[in-house]
């Protein structure tokens, strides 16, 4: 009998965005981020300015996440 396993490397992450400050924001980075092939789950938050999502490292990487947030306007404070 042949068995799957379940390979995905999956992370959670909250990052910090100073510069989400209304609904418009949100939905700009939360469509951002639900395109991308390896995230989910994303909730972002203007009163909070932060952004919890999860990963798969497998396929894409933080950092690629940190550039796409830039790209869109909302860098990621370190």
């Amino acid at each position: 009998m042949a068995t799957t396993t379940d390979t995905q490397n999956i992370e959670h992450v909250t990052l910090q965005a100073p510069d989400i400050s209304c609904g418009h924001c949100v939905q700009t980075v939360q469509t951002a981020l639900n395109n991308l092939d390896g995230v989910s789950n994303v909730l972002a938050s203007a009163e909070t300015k932060l952004i919890d999502l999860d990963f798969d490292s497998d396929v894409i990487s933080l950092g690629k996440i940190e550039a796409i947030l830039d790209e869109a306007g909302y860098p990621v404070k370190r």
